[in-house]
This record gives structure tokens, sequence and C-alpha cells, in this order.
């Protein structure tokens, strides 16, 4: 089958989309193509940006709630690095996040340490967390 093109766009996701001559479009490269890291310091309710975003390495000065993304894309994957500032803190999940048995997320929960959680998108609304890799040095 051949496609003729008429316009090209790359939008701010890094996602390029086609247009052919009967207006269709045609999404040929996803989104975190070459693998985006989001690091900054936080606590408190955030959404992760999956639209920019595949992994994220967030020093935590307070406890955080890991609220739902309504931007994730099924088949992604990346991690979460979490690195304890000033105290142990605690990570809560929204309720697209899976763990293994379902008993949430147990981290380090020391001063200082760096905790890894793989994750990967199964569908819209499912992201499995992998087992933490804990105090990491």
């Amino acid at each position: 089958m051949a496609v003729t093109v008429d316009s090209t766009s790359v939008n701010s996701s890094s996602t390029l989309t086609l247009t052919t001559s009967s207006g269709a479009n045609r999404i040929i490269a996803g989104r975190n193509v070459s693998g985006s890291v989001h690091t900054t310091t936080l606590s408190g309710g955030q959404t992760p940006d999956f639209s920019l975003y595949n992994s994220f390495v967030w020093t935590l000065n307070g406890n955080l709630t890991l609220n739902n993304p309504s931007d994730e894309a099924t088949g992604m994957s990346g991690v979460f690095v979490f690195i304890h500032s000033g105290a142990g803190r605690t990570v809560s999940l929204g309720t697209d996040y899976e763990t293994v048995g379902g008993s949430g997320l147990s981290l380090s929960g020391s001063s200082g340490a760096t905790d890894i959680v793989p994750y990967y998108v199964a569908s819209s609304g499912r992201i499995i967390l992998g087992a933490p890799q804990l105090n990491v040095s």
C-alpha cells in the first residue's frame, strides 16, 4: 500500500504525524522516543507527565502521592527513582498503579536513601510497578 504524504508535523510530545491526501493521520513515532528523564524535588500530590517523560528522578522533600496520569501509552516503561531528602518518605499510589500482591509500595524509608521502582503500562489506567530496589548506593 502506498501512502501519499501531503504534510508532516512533530508536536511537543515528539509524535510524528503524517497527513495523507484523504486527510487521514498516520502516527509513525510515539512519545519519548529518545527516553526523557524528569528530575526535580517535590512532595505532595504529583502526576507524572508521561507525554514528555518515561523516567522520573524525584528527590522527596515530603511524603508523596503518585496521582493517576491521563497520558500514559500502552507498552511504555521506565523507572521512578525516589531519593529521600532529610528523612524517610512514603509514596502513596493512585488507583491506576498495581503492585505485587496489591500491597502498595514499601520504600526503604531512611534519610538519603535512593529507591528505584520500575514500571510498565499494560493498558490505559493500568500501570504495573515492579519490585523496588531499595537503598541503592
